[in-house]
Parts: C-alpha cells; sequence; structure tokens
C-alpha cells in the first residue's frame, strides 16, 4: 500500500512539473530590450504627393520579394500600383547585405533602449513618376532619427542615404515586451538629413527635387507610416491538446492517491 502511494505521489509530481514547464512555455517573454523588429506599413495619398512634389506620384512599390532585382529592373510591368498599407518588413541583418544593381539590405543596429542612434533597415521600394521629370526610384529605406527627427531614408549604392520623407506628428513608445511602436504622418521635410558634412550634395529629397526643378511644400502630409511589433505567434492546437491531457492526468492522480489514502 506504501508503494502504491508513493507511486501515485511520484506520477502527480511529474505531471505537475510537467505543466508548469508548459505553462512557462506558453508565458510571454520577460520584458527584455533588444534591436528593433516587426514590420513597417506605409500609405501614401498619391494626390497630396502629387500636389505637394510638382505632378510626382508613386506609380509601383515593390516589396521584400525585390529585394535582389537590381534598381533598372524594377519598372512598370512588375510590383504593384497600389499605395495602401505596404508592408516593409524591418530587415533582422545586423550588418548591410549587398546586391546587384545599387541594390542592399539595409542593417538593423537600433536598440530600443536608445532609439536616437542606429537605424532601422526596412525593405522595400518604390518608382516615383512625373509627367515633366520622368522616373526617380527611393528604395532600400531605413528610419533613423537626425536631430531628433525621425527620416525614411533612402540608400544607393551610387548615390549614398538621403533623407526620403520624414516623419511629423510622432507617436514612439516601447511596450512591456521592450518592442518599438512608431506611427506617424510623412511630409517631404526641411533640411534634417543622413551627414551635416558639407561635402553631401543633397540631404534630403525635399532639396534634391527642388534642384531637379520641381516645387516642393515641404510640410504637406503626403501618406502616413506604422511601425508595429512582430504579430504573436499562435500556440499550435497540438500544445493546447497536450495541456488539456496533462490537467487530466493530474486530476486522474489526485483521485488515484485520494483513494490509496482512504
Amino acid at each position: 500500500m506504501i508503494a502504491l502511494k508513493t507511486h501515485g505521489l511520484k506520477l502527480a509530481s511529474a505531471s505537475m512539473l510537467a505543466f508548469t514547464a508548459l505553462t512557462g512555455l506558453l508565458a510571454p517573454a520577460a520584458a527584455s530590450a533588444a534591436l528593433v523588429s516587426g514590420d513597417a506599413t506605409i500609405t501614401i495619398d498619391n494626390t497630396a504627393f502629387s500636389t505637394a512634389s510638382s505632378g510626382f506620384i508613386i506609380e509601383r512599390f515593390y516589396d521584400a520579394g525585390y529585394n535582389t532585382t537590381p534598381a533598372a529592373n524594377l519598372t512598370a510591368s512588375n510590383g504593384t500600383a497600389n499605395t495602401n498599407h505596404m508592408l516593409f518588413p524591418v530587415n533582422d541583418n545586423p550588418t548591410k547585405i549587398g546586391y546587384a544593381g545599387n541594390r542592399s539590405k539595409q542593417a538593423t543596429t537600433m536598440d530600443t533602449n536608445n532609439t536616437a542612434v542606429g537605424q532601422i533597415g526596412l525593405s522595400g521600394a518604390f518608382r516615383m513618376t512625373s509627367s515633366i521629370f520622368g522616373t526617380l526610384q527611393p528604395y532600400d529605406f531605413t528610419l533613423q532619427k537626425f536631430s531628433g527627427i525621425w527620416n525614411l531614408v533612402t540608400h544607393d549604392t551610387g548615390f549614398g542615404a538621403t533623407t526620403f520623407l520624414q516623419l511629423t506628428n510622432v507617436s514612439e513608445s516601447v511596450n512591456s515586451s521592450g518592442e518599438l511602436h512608431l506611427d506617424g504622418d510623412l511630409i517631404f521635410g526641411g533640411g534634417v538629413g543622413p551627414t551635416t558634412s558639407p561635402s553631401a550634395f543633397f540631404l534630403t529629397w525635399s532639396s534634391f527635387l527642388t534642384n531637379y526643378g520641381a516645387t516642393v511644400s515641404p510640410n504637406a502630409i503626403v501618406g502616413h507610416l506604422s511601425l508595429n511589433a512582430p504579430a504573436a505567434v499562435p500556440v499550435p492546437g497540438a500544445v493546447w491538446l497536450f495541456g488539456s491531457a496533462l490537467l487530466g492526468l493530474m486530476g486522474c492522480n489526485r483521485r488515484k492517491v485520494s483513494a490509496l489514502s482512504a
């Protein structure tokens, strides 16, 4: 009888340990700062964009599937014309990856502990056109802060890094899991750019387009950007079934132990 009681207690203890392990698996990770991750979504209002830039529009969007496509091959025959909620995944590479045709996968080096330094690499590209000025291609973006202002920076191996658009009306926060949330309107902005070096030819596309011959309205809102933490990964159904089985086993073991003790 003592041996049977001991066996029942051991089974109950084993079940409890397994259940504890399961709850640890399902519990959210402790809050800790880390490199920024998640997805950015961008919406461009082409009517406002055109008004603010002498007729330019975002003609095509190329998602992360075009990361290795040379810039010359980002044409009107591929990508999509939809400019609503365009998805720009945050890159997970800590150093830049270079591709042929002036393309690169920009690194993510910004820690949520300090968003004033480093950068957030984003995968995606645009083709912008104007009946007067022709075609331009901003691509391979980063989000960076200069003088406290968030900038959407485009990178070209020949032209360098240039602020494409800036964020205004910004909401920035870090959640309990140490993940960055960023939300703001997009404008062309003024003279804040990736460098203050006097040798820099252009700091922003606002100045670039002005030199190109366009008349730019720097403070007109032309779109919106939102960056959110990674979506929660759903727990597989098999895990929940396993948990239910453990609970049933624990109940069964309790009944056995109670019966043996009687």
